[in-house]
């Protein structure tokens, strides 16, 4: 399974405009509020996801990282919600990552034309936007590159640039160091 995914970085009118857009004009899927920890690797991501909305926890490996491309390989395995923490102790124990960032995101899903659009608030990225298609087959990135793009010029989402994102993330985990060191 593959992820195609774009984000792009919003002032908060730009969001409340948007919301307010997407809740007319598009399918709500819901809020989808979670807690994550993210396990940053030079060519990974690991993440244990409680999905506070859901009531779920989430093990998710994405073979790829922010800045490196759009096409995400991914692997995730659904659990019951409390085993959220037991993940998180496991990982703390067999992982070396670089990283560990620790957070909260607010987000709502919603679909548009088979793109799904999740409208976000962390402390990290703060007021933002992800666009997503999965797909079965790495060659049909390019046909979901076009369909993304297409729906955010349709709602004026300005989508970050891959060196963009990269050089966003990099901040993020510098500004990380920081706060914890």
């Amino acid at each position: 399974m593959f992820e195609i995914e774009h984000r792009g970085i919003l002032s908060k009118e730009s969001y409340e405009a948007l919301s307010k857009r997407l809740a007319k004009e598009a399918t709500i899927l819901g809020a989808d509020d979670k807690e994550v920890a993210y396990y940053i690797f030079p060519d990974k991501l690991l993440k244990v996801v409680r999905n506070i909305s859901k009531s779920t926890t989430m093990l998710s490996l994405k073979l790829n990282t922010l800045g490196s491309g759009s096409l995400f390989e991914e692997f995730e395995v659904p659990f019951h919600e409390d085993s959220f923490n037991t993940l998180r102790n496991i990982c703390d124990h067999v992982c070396a990552p670089e990283q560990v960032i620790i957070g909260t995101q607010k987000r709502t899903n919603y679909e548009y034309e088979g793109v799904e659009i999740a409208l976000k608030w962390s402390e990290d990225w703060e007021y933002h936007v992800e666009l997503e298609i999965t797909v079965e087959e790495e060659s049909e990135k390019e046909t979901a590159d076009s369909r993304i793009h297409k729906v955010a010029d349709f709602f004026s989402i300005p989508l970050m640039t891959e060196e963009e994102v990269a050089e966003f993330s990099t901040k993020v985990r510098s500004r990380r160091r920081k706060i914890r060191a």
